[in-house]
């Protein structure tokens, strides 16, 4: 256990992913990401509608190489954590804490309920879907005094329930249905990228550039929704979640982020090109996500149920993955004192139960309170962007605090500017994106008003875990003691020493003296 002083007082701080199984191999962490090409289909229809199919694909090509780049960014910061759970809300915590403490609880916030709040409307999505295809009759509706909820909120609740239970049971469970259903999401992945190079239906003509079509100007238009389309391309990510599960932490989380964001700057690219030369633009605003069928029967006759149980199946992944991860997020923060320890436990088959169960209730009350949620899903895009931001500087900001920390993923200093330069266009995204979510139609102030509650919550109950729980002076800066930074870095440093996860370090970049592996003597801190 890790001893954190504070003003005289001791509290026991859990060893970071110590009671993780380390199960997976890189291929489990790229099936995972399997789950963000399935979200593309759910935000593609709304874009096109919008604006055209020029102009979302230019758009998801440029969120996806960003998303492509900023993977690169998290290997390095993986590599260093190996056993902090909690992926990049977790790094950003650990680069922020010794200049503020207020950006941990934000990140892990803004980043935990970006993800789990959505489990609501892919749920009712997937209940959309079979209401459709199977059950067009079934359209009756209820009261909850709050909402209107029907046939697709009961299948929601369902599945939602359904990905509960398998993902508590233990990882390798939760894997084998998401080799399932990745396998399933390639179909449509497949087809609709090779529709502009082997389809005669396919025609550059259904391409528009649509930008000002909504009234406002290009420039507005373009990072409004960059704003709402970077939310589910960023998330590509979430494989640094989960790399304490890793068998070999330092190889095998290195090619899961950077073979799954290399893997989405394709699909975001030819998905978007084949769906948009074969979808009528109409058609598409007057179905936003059901139109995938009638493209399927025009490459493949007969054939668009298989697209529809194509969506199914790419949505309870997209719900498996966010469990899994979401959990993750909020037990490593519980771990890290930055919230209420309770959500800290893991369950015997080692999963981050009371974490899930948490993100379980929080979505029945949206299905059954809220109804569609939209305001609740474009909150979490806030502070899901919020996070990457603090991530990013963080890693910025620990090139300068800890030069001299072990690195057994080394990038070359251009990386640094590259970084920068991402800051500065997450922040533009951000704060353009929220001032003019009316144009995307995804939100308006009363979403502001809904995520800066949120980010506030995670402060107050930051506090509750200092100040109440580990009964500890609330401070606004708490940097690591040298015994704490050695012990933090111990992981890295061994896992940098170990001939079967040796030193990995891009070949434009030579790994600096400081960087090499070493070992610390009694009583040496660095």
């Amino acid at each position: 256990m890790n001893e954190q002083t504070t003003g005289g007082t001791a509290t026991a701080e859990a060893p970071a992913g110590e009671e993780y199984a380390q199960t997976l191999r890189w291929w489990d962490g790229f099936t995972i990401s399997l789950s963000i090409p399935a979200a593309l289909f759910i935000g593609m229809g709304y874009a096109i509608g919008a604006v055209g199919g020029w102009v979302t694909l230019a758009l998801l090509a440029t969120v996806a190489i960003i998303a492509c780049l900023q993977n690169f960014i998290y290997s390095e910061l993986a590599g260093m954590f190996p056993r902090i759970v909690g992926g990049i809300a977790a790094y950003a915590n650990e680069a922020w804490r010794g200049r503020s403490t207020i950006p941990g609880p934000i990140a892990a916030f803004g980043y935990w309920f970006a993800w789990s709040s959505s489990l609501a409307i892919y749920g009712i999505q997937i209940g959309s879907l079979v209401q459709a295809q199977w059950f067009p009759d079934q359209t009756w509706t209820i009261s909850t005094g709050l909402a209107e909820v029907g046939f697709p909120h009961m299948v929601g609740l369902i599945v939602l329930v359904l990905g509960w239970v398998l993902n508590i049971l233990g990882m390798r469970i939760a894997m084998w249905l998401m080799y399932i259903t990745g396998a399933i999401v390639l179909i449509p992945i497949i087809v609709f990228a090779a529709a502009s190079f082997f389809s005669d239906q396919w025609s550059v003509s259904n391409l528009e550039w649509a930008l000002t079509d909504s009234g406002f100007g290009g420039g507005q238009t373009w990072i409004a929704w960059m704003f709402v389309l970077a939310w589910s391309v960023y998330g590509v990510e979430a494989v640094s979640s989960f790399t304490p599960e890793f068998k070999r932490p330092v190889s095998d989380t290195r090619r899961a982020l950077r073979i799954a964001g290399i893997f989405v700057i394709f699909v975001y690219i030819l998905v978007p090109l084949g769906v948009g030369g074969l979808a009528d633009r109409q058609d598409v605003i007057n179905n936003p996500v059901t139109f995938y069928s009638g493209l399927f029967d025009k490459l493949l006759p007969g054939s668009g149920v298989i697209v529809t149980l194509c969506l199914i199946a790419g949505l309870m992944l997209l719900m498996m993955m966010t469990t899994a991860d979401g959990g993750r997020v909020l037990q490593g923060s519980a771990e890290s004192g930055l919230t209420i320890r309770q959500l800290g436990e893991l369950n015997r088959f080692g999963m981050p139960a009371r974490a899930m169960t948490f993100d379980l209730v929080l979505n029945i009350f949206l299905i059954l309170f809220i109804g569609e949620a939209l305001a609740v899903i474009t909150a979490g895009i806030m502070g899901y962007i919020l996070c990457h931001i603090l991530a990013l500087s963080g890693f910025i900001l620990l090139r300068i605090d800890r030069p001299n920390a072990p690195r057994p993923i080394t990038l070359g200093m251009g990386w640094i500017y590259i970084a920068a330069v991402l800051v500065v266009v997450d922040v533009t995204v951000w704060v353009v994106g929220m001032a003019n979510a009316n144009i995307t139609g995804y939100g308006g102030p009363r979403e502001i008003f809904i995520a800066i509650g949120v980010l506030l919550i995670s402060l107050v109950l930051y506090a509750i875990r200092r100040v109440v729980q580990d009964k500890q002076p609330f401070v606004w800066r708490n940097p690591r003691t040298a015994e704490e930074l050695a012990e933090v870095e111990a992981p890295a440093r061994e896992l940098a020493d170990r001939g079967e996860d040796a030193v990995i370090a891009d070949r434009d970049a030579p790994i600096p003296a400081a960087h090499q592996p070493e070992l610390i003597t009694e009583g040496e801190t660095r």
